[in-house]
């Protein structure tokens, strides 16, 4: 049986010079008496930081954090499973929260890192770009990584997790922030694990500018229990109370090298022994200045010694101007990086030009004949570090890539493989939609055989699990409408011509049904109007029913409520006319639209003033009212769409949740119900007011036969159905790499043809039964 651990955990909070170990974000919980099994052996550390400008309070962050604790320990299934309910909780708090206060521009992002204990080991997941670096006698390993680790919760509906799974030992330990410290580098954390307990906090609190958020995870051999560690700060030597770890045995003291830069010519090595002591002090950065670090110059050989050979005065000159720039770029960031992953480069690129010394010293015959100016010497030494750079890069570049690469299919794989123990559960579908984030983000570094055959093949399963069918669009028209050209609204006639809005100019095109195909009528006219009735840029359109009054074919409304009536019969001029019957002020108009059945009365959207204004097919749509009448209307300020049919109106908003409102009888208020939630029967999914992945922009209702609502998720060109009680039915979406480009509209005929724009181009396919 493995043997567990206890995890010491100390929280430092360092703000205007002063540290606290109150950290409001840190929460500790053990398993309740009543929880699911798997959940019973595990020990939850939760930390989690708000980044922007609507922090929590202390009282409001714990009772967060406890409700995520229950979220967790009332999870069945894998550990994985339980970490990524609780993400997508908080991720659902946020984004409410942020939506709520966004009209007082406020806003938080929330990083998120969840640490659980279970024997000798620790499972943890990483949501946000946070810090979490693993530190042992023998290596530091750095598990930043925010492509991996995503941008934070509270940004939209799709998140990152990232997972770690760590082996417990002794000497170890782990720090974790939300932002890191300048002065926290490798070489420091290497020092770490030979100090005292209370000399390793000292050390990285040495220097602190600024505020500092952080938790330190100590592992000792125990019985699984968590301990919050709380020194006293404010008293003198409070620290020095901690706890302390059992000590990593110090080898006997070395003598290093001192710091030496490219030399001139060959000199004899010179050594200062360094040791540091339990008791000594955390040296400086400015250490090397102080009494006690002795670094003996090289002695200079004279001339004629024997075995010495005579240095040329230029050389000396030479590798004089150069030493200096050297050891600065040798001391930066890149170069560490560099040095790093191209150290073979690096260190040939050193040898060569001490080689290159050497044979300047040896071929040069006397200083007076190359007598090199300053600026040529200035521009060496400017020119060397400069190539160094520039092959340093070309190595991290093509090796970066690589790496990056070879990590991200590794994960898919390690995933894939996880999915197999998952068949049949509801954690196999987020299993296998991890593993294609994962085979995405390797394409981006590298398009190969084995990444396409993965790739293909998961898409396929994901296709079948998210209930996708696959069309095969075609374009329209062979060169498009035009460049000044952006389709905003499609609407098709009972002759299945169509009529499509500019958005650019506010004008409808035309594009009459022939057996040919489509042919643009351009001598079709209608748009924009001055007179003394002016009509300006339509922003929206609808399809009149052929039983109309005087036979319009197409009616148009501008943003000031005037509208138009547009006809197919060439010799007809487009009508004017208002709705001057309203004595209460309207907003611009957003959207409007066409009952699906009969009375066909035009609906029509005024966000601005919380208000749906009817207009009577009756009356030739001259007179209408105001469709909430005397009740209070539902939100309305963030809504983008409307859709009728009978007695039920649907109102999309730009988060994409959808408000219900249903007239029981012509002479009733409406009764609404916002948000009206989605049945979303698919594994892996869940029921609620979203639909998880997808972003809706527009709607229709598709009347008998087949009443359906399709709903289009403009970015991924997929269109989904529900039923009118919005349960989920199916998703179309294109084969990959027929459409470029978010769609702009769409259209769905009677007879199941869908029409899909984007921006000047139309692409129709026909949806399988």
């Amino acid at each position: 049986m493995a043997t567990p651990f206890n995890l010491n955990i100390l929280p430092i909070s360092h703000q205007n010079g002063r540290t606290v170990s109150a950290l409001p974000g840190l929460y500790t919980a053990n398993p309740p008496r009543r929880c699911p099994r798997r959940r019973a052996q595990e020990k939850l550390i939760l930390h989690l930081h708000l980044s922007g400008n609507a922090p929590l309070s202390d009282t409001a962050m714990f009772q967060l954090l406890t409700k995520l604790s229950e979220v967790y320990f009332e999870t069945d299934g894998s550990t994985t499973s339980a970490l990524r309910n609780v993400t997508d909780v908080l991720n659902k708090y946020l984004l409410d929260r942020n939506y709520r206060a966004a009209s007082r521009g406020l806003k938080a992002t929330g990083y998120l890192t969840q640490v659980v204990l279970r024997e000798n080991r620790i499972l943890l997941a990483q949501c946000g770009p946070s810090y979490l670096y693993q530190v042992t006698p023998d290596k530091v390993e750095d598990l930043h990584d925010p492509d991996l680790s995503g941008a934070g919760l509270g940004l939209g509906k799709t998140f990152k997790v990232r997972y770690h799974q760590i082996d417990l030992q002794p000497h170890q330990f782990l720090i974790l922030t939300p932002q890191k410290p300048r002065t926290w580098t490798e070489n420091l954390f290497k020092t770490l694990p030979r100090l005292k307990f209370s000399a390793l906090v000292e050390r990285l609190l040495h220097k602190i500018e600024g505020s500092l958020e952080a938790v330190l995870i100590f592992p000792l051999e125990g019985d699984g229990s968590l301990k919050i560690l709380e020194p006293n700060w404010a008293v003198t030597g409070g620290i020095a109370n901690l706890p302390e770890l059992e000590q990593v045995t110090e080898p006997e003291p070395e003598t290093v090298p001192a710091p030496e830069k490219v030399p001139p010519y060959p000199r004899e090595e010179f050594q200062s022994p360094i040791q540091i002591s339990e008791g000594d002090q955390i040296p400086s950065p400015d250490a090397d200045k102080a009494p006690g670090r002795p670094a003996q110059a090289p002695p200079a050989p004279e001339h004629g010694e024997a075995g010495s050979v005579k240095k040329p005065d230029l050389a000396y000159q030479v590798a004089e101007e150069l030493s200096p720039r050297l050891e600065q770029v040798r001391q930066s960031e890149a170069w560490r990086v560099f040095s790093k992953i191209g150290g073979q480069a690096g260190t040939a690129a050193r040898k060569a030009w001490q080689g290159l010394l050497g044979l300047i010293s040896k071929t040069l015959p006397d200083d007076q004949i190359l007598d090199l100016p300053s600026w040529t010497l200035s521009l060496i030494a400017i020119a060397v570090p400069l190539l160094m750079v520039i092959i340093g890069s070309f190595f991290y570049i093509h090796r970066g890539r690589n790496h990056l690469y070879q990590e991200h299919f590794s994960q898919a794989q390690t995933l894939l493989a996880l999915a197999q123990t998952q068949l049949d559960s509801p954690e196999y579908y987020q299993t296998i939609s991890q593993a294609l984030d994962q085979v995405l983000e390797a394409r981006s570094y590298q398009q190969t055989e084995e990444v396409e055959d993965l790739y293909n093949s998961l898409q396929l399963e994901l296709d079948d699990l998210d209930q996708v069918t696959r069309l095969d669009y075609q374009p329209l028209f062979s060169r498009g409408l035009g460049a000044d050209v952006t389709i905003s609204q499609i609407v098709v006639t009972a002759w299945n011509d169509l009529y499509m809005l500019n958005a650019d100019q506010g004008t409808v095109i035309w594009a009459q049904s022939n057996p040919d195909g489509y042919q643009i009528i351009d001598q079709f006219n209608c748009g924009p109007i001055a007179g003394p009735v002016t009509v300006g840029p339509l922003v929206d359109i609808v399809a009149l029913p052929t039983s109309q009054e005087d036979q319009a074919t197409i009616l148009g409304i501008d943003s000031n409520h005037t509208m138009i009536f547009c006809y197919a019969d060439l010799s007809e001029t487009p009508v004017i006319f208002e709705d001057t019957s309203y004595t209460l002020g309207r907003g611009p108009v957003k959207a409007i639209t066409v009952s699906s059945s009969a009375p066909y009365n035009l609906y029509i959207l005024d966000p601005e003033k919380r208000a749906i204004w009817i207009e009577y097919q009756s009356q030739n749509y001259h007179e209408g009212s105001e469709y909430f009448g005397a009740i209070d209307s539902p939100e309305m300020a963030d809504a983008v769409d409307l859709a009728t049919s009978g007695s039920e109106l649907f109102i999309l908003h730009e988060d994409g949740y959808i408000t219900k409102c249903v007239t029981e009888r012509a002479d009733s208020d409406p009764l609404c119900t916002t948000p009206f939630e989605f049945a979303d029967p698919r594994p892996g999914h869940e029921s609620g007011p979203f639909i998880a992945g997808a972003d809706f922009n527009s709607f229709v209702i598709k009347g008998s036969p087949g009443m359906a609502v399709y709903m289009l998720d403009a970015e991924e060109q997929a269109l989904y159905r529900f039923s009118t009680q919005l349960e989920f039915q199916e998703q179309f979406r294109p084969f990959e790499g027929i459409i470029d480009g978010p769609a702009t509209a769409f259209a769905v005929t009677m007879s199941d043809r869908v029409f899909l724009a984007v921006d000047d181009q139309v692409y129709t396919a026909q949806l399988l039964p």
